[in-house]
């Protein structure tokens, strides 16, 4: 479990990094609705959907 919460927020800090510095880039100031969004679902996928992908191609 504790394997899991390390994947869920390595995988929230660098999604969140990356959308900021999108929004930088392509619209000059932060999108904080979009910087948010992507922190959520980076701990999502992260935290619980990746381990279950990695779960099922291991028992195949």
């Amino acid at each position: 479990m504790k394997k899991r919460w390390k994947d869920g927020l390595l995988f929230a800090f660098i999604s969140s990094v990356t959308m900021f510095v999108l929004s930088l880039v392509l619209g000059g100031e932060p999108y904080w609705n979009g910087v948010i969004g992507f922190l959520i679902a980076g701990f999502i996928s992260g935290a619980y959907i990746l381990p279950e992908i990695g779960r099922k191609r291991k028992s195949k």
